[in-house]
């Protein structure tokens, strides 16, 4: 049966609507767009730098990768501080399986159960961030700032961003969404690569923050990913927050020796 007068007109305006639209999905952005997202970005993440200089939350944490295969969630308290100090007390059912505080380059660990500590006083040349308790402290937070001229030459595409710059001895990248939050952050020391990847967040507008963050490095050997709930922001710190005492009788191993460990049990399990 041949079409009608009529559908034939109404097929053929569809498809120059179809054409249009490719035409303006495929057409350069307008003036401004890089401007208008750079302070959108600025804006929330200082926002959220504001608000989450100092806080504690809730959340599962998940292991993954090389060095300790998969493992199953466990519940975190977290307490962190900009600009560079963080606390994780990972629990159980049987009651608290470490407790982790990164303070600068130094990260301290005490597991009761083992009766071990764990004291690494360089993490950043094993981690190849050159501030690991820093850039920790940024990706639960989001609050990544690219310099002004890595968005002169930054280059806008249908999901927002991407940007790159280099900060001394690291090269940096970031994927900004339309909504001006981070997508994915990485940076790159000599032969080391980290990321923070942002999968979900919670609240509207500036006052949104990270629900869900992944960390990875290049390598493999370990992937953490975090859920955040309960995030209590807090006027100061208190000094308690980030002591981790080894006591006497414990067990203290070098990164070197866990390592080795974990190497030889084919990853804890």
């Amino acid at each position: 049966m041949n079409a009608t007068p009529a559908r034939r007109l109404l097929v053929a305006a569809a498809r120059v609507l179809l054409v249009a639209g490719l035409v303006v999905s495929c057409a350069p952005p307008p003036p401004g767009g890089l401007e208008n997202l750079e302070t959108l970005a600025r804006r929330a993440a200082e926002r959220r730098e504001r608000r989450w200089s100092a806080f504690e939350a809730s959340a599962a944490l998940r292991l993954d990768g090389r060095a300790t295969g998969r493992l199953p969630a466990v519940s975190v308290h977290l307490r962190v501080a900009s600009p560079d100090r963080v606390r994780l007390q990972l629990r159980w059912l049987l009651g608290l399986l470490a407790d982790v505080a990164v303070r600068g380059d130094t990260l301290t660990a005490w597991m009761p159960g083992e009766r071990l500590g764990v004291i690494v006083p360089a993490l950043a040349d094993t981690l190849g961030v050159r501030d690991p308790a820093r850039f920790l402290a940024r990706a639960l937070t989001a609050t990544w700032v690219a310099p002004h001229e890595a968005w002169r030459q930054g280059v806008l595409d249908s999901a927002g961003a991407v940007l790159a710059w280099d900060e001394r001895d690291e090269h940096w990248t970031l994927r900004v969404g339309r909504d001006g939050r981070p997508r994915e952050v990485g940076v790159t020391r000599a032969d080391h690569s980290v990321s923070a990847r942002y999968a979900a967040w919670r609240g509207a507008g500036d006052a949104a923050w990270p629900a869900r963050v992944e960390l990875a490095d290049a390598a493999g050997w370990v992937k953490v990913r975090f859920d955040l709930e309960d995030l209590h922001a807090s006027k100061r710190p208190r000094p308690h927050w980030f002591a981790v005492v080894l006591p006497d009788d414990a067990r203290r191993l070098e990164l070197d020796d866990l390592k080795r460990i974990l190497s030889s049990r084919g990853g804890l399990r």
